[in-house]
């Protein structure tokens, strides 16, 4: 059974899927806030326990951050995660490999992945992926990848096996993912690029986003094209312009999203955005806390806006409000 289907296509490759696993569905473009302890001041725990007691409907997880908590705390925060799952909610775990390699953590390894895979429920999981090193030679870097995307599929029997891709430039990202859709069009239905291999600017970024959405058509349309590491709103709608279904990011516990700009702040400057969201006219709270939720507000509405776009077919014309029209006529440009 195909776990995803496109329900509405609009202008470029913008459209609206819905993906069904396990008996829940949800709608794309949509975003899944990330959990990660890198670069970040707050416990794994206790950001997870902020997005499941709100009850946000999507997350996504680290295996190395949940891998590195001790046993009790593992197995209190897996009961945690499977109780939200029940819900309905859509748990997404990554490989790790993100905090690993900043850490400078060698000591994480496939079978540990494999291991924190069966102590924890979730929706989707990646593949273990494979960074390309400055001597890592293409085809070597290229047979290392589909190895471990092969090795990885066998870890679960869900549905939801999310390869990931990495390139050292854009037009290596392109090639590889034709190469990989060419060679296992079977396991396509769900593919990840991080944003940073996409290009150094935006134009770069949404033109690697149209060939590989190009790639995955040829395969099948209902495909999920999800983008790693994206959280910025210009970036998110212009992508999902060009053809990406989800998006993740830690922009949600770093920064304060304006609504009104569409634009990512400093931490401390929520009150600078005059917001008056939910979150931010109701009651009091801990200003840390008023600020993520405040983000997470943002994040599923304006994820909501971006598919109400898409139906309306008006999503060409909010990006050239946003981004400019000459912007929007270059994106158009790129397809041909």
């Amino acid at each position: 059974m195909k776990p995803s289907d496109v329900v509405y296509e609009s202008e470029i490759f913008s459209r609206v899927t819905e993906v069904q696993m396990q008996g829940k569905k949800f709608v794309t473009p949509t975003y899944f806030p990330a959990i990660s302890t890198y670069g970040i001041k707050y416990s794994f725990g206790a950001l997870l326990r902020l997005l499941t007691a709100h009850s946000y409907p999507r997350l996504l997880i680290s295996a190395y951050d949940f891998h590195l908590l001790d046993g009790k705390k593992r197995r209190q925060l897996a009961h945690e995660v499977d109780e939200y799952s029940k819900r309905g909610c859509f748990v997404f775990l990554d490989s790790g490999i993100y905090e690993s390699f900043w850490k400078a953590d060698s000591r994480w390894t496939y079978d540990l992945y494999r291991t924190s895979i069966s102590q924890i429920t979730f929706d989707f999981y990646c593949s273990f992926d494979i960074l390309p090193y400055a001597k890592h030679r293409t085809e070597e870097f290229v047979r290392d990848t589909f190895d471990s995307i092969l090795a990885s599929r066998d870890l679960s029997d869900t549905v939801g096996f999310v390869p990931i891709l990495h390139a050292k430039t854009p037009g290596n990202l392109i090639s590889l993912v034709r190469s990989f859709t060419k060679t296992y069009p079977n396991l396509c239905n769900f593919i990840a690029v991080t944003e940073r291999d996409c290009g150094n600017n935006i134009m770069e970024k949404a033109r690697t986003i149209l060939e590989i959405r190009k790639a995955l058509d040829n395969v099948d349309r209902g495909s999920i094209l999800h983008i790693l590491g994206c959280g910025n709103p210009t970036s998110i709608i212009l992508l999902s312009f060009c053809g990406a279904n989800m998006f993740d990011s830690l922009d949600w516990i770093r920064y304060v999203i304006d609504q009104n700009r569409l634009s990512i702040d400093d931490f401390s400057h929520l009150e600078l955005t005059n917001c008056e969201c939910a979150v931010c006219s109701g009651r009091k709270r801990n200003y840390i806390e008023k600020v993520m939720l405040h983000n997470l507000y943002f994040y599923q509405n304006f994820m909501l806006r971006v598919q109400s776009l898409i139906r309306r077919n008006e999503i060409s014309e909010f990006l050239g409000e946003c981004i400019g029209q000459d912007i929007v006529k270059k994106t158009k440009d790129f397809r041909a």
